[in-house]
This record gives C-alpha cells, structure tokens and sequence, in this order.
C-alpha cells in the first residue's frame, strides 16, 4: 500500500473550508418571498400553471402572492398551507363581507 503524505499536509486547508463551510450554511437565511419561477420549481408545477392558478383565482393576491407592477412575488409559507390544503380565509369573515355587499346592494336599488 503506497501513501501519499503530501496529501497529509493538506489537511489543516481542507479543516479550514470546512469551517467556512459550515459557518455559511449555519448563517443561511431562508428566503420567504419567492419569483414565480422559485415558486414552480418550490411547488413542482410549471411556469404557466403558476400564472393559470393566478389567473383562476386559485391562489388569491393579498394572501398567496403580492403584485407590484410586473413582479409577483409568492410567500413561501402561505404556499406551504395551501399544498396542506390549510383554509387561509375565515369563512365568517367571508360570510360577513358578501352580507355587507348585499345590504349595501339593497339599499342602493331601493
């Protein structure tokens, strides 16, 4: 069996990338906001399904994702409920808002 001790005197280098190594992933922020493209690859779907479930309503502004201009941006963890099929809106506040509409209708048309 041959040994290579020039590896040996490589260990303290190899020690030290492994420090900074791991300081980077014990210092590692998880992103929260993500692109509609992070999303597709963070919920498995593709791009255009993404915009399709936006356009259908299926994931509602305000609570799955925020618009500003041209960038949607998707919380990450109001995603993270709706794949555990977790009912973000309150149906009693739900309930509320359509009777509230409906007053106000009614006294608009009499």
């Amino acid at each position: 069996m041959n040994i290579n001790f020039e590896v040996l005197e490589q260990i303290p280098q190899i020690h030290q990338l492994l420090n900074q190594l791991n300081e980077k992933v014990e210092n590692k922020v998880e992103k929260r906001w993500l692109s509609t493209l992070e999303t597709s690859v963070y919920l498995g779907y593709s791009k255009d399904s993404i915009d399709s479930m936006v356009k259908k309503n299926e994931f509602i502004q305000g609570i799955h994702y925020f618009q500003n201009h041209r960038k949607r941006m998707f919380d990450k963890h109001s995603l993270d409920k709706w794949v555990m099929g977790i009912n973000q809106e309150n149906p009693n506040e739900q309930q509320f808002i359509n009777n509230t509409v409906e007053e106000i209708i009614s006294s608009l048309a009499a």
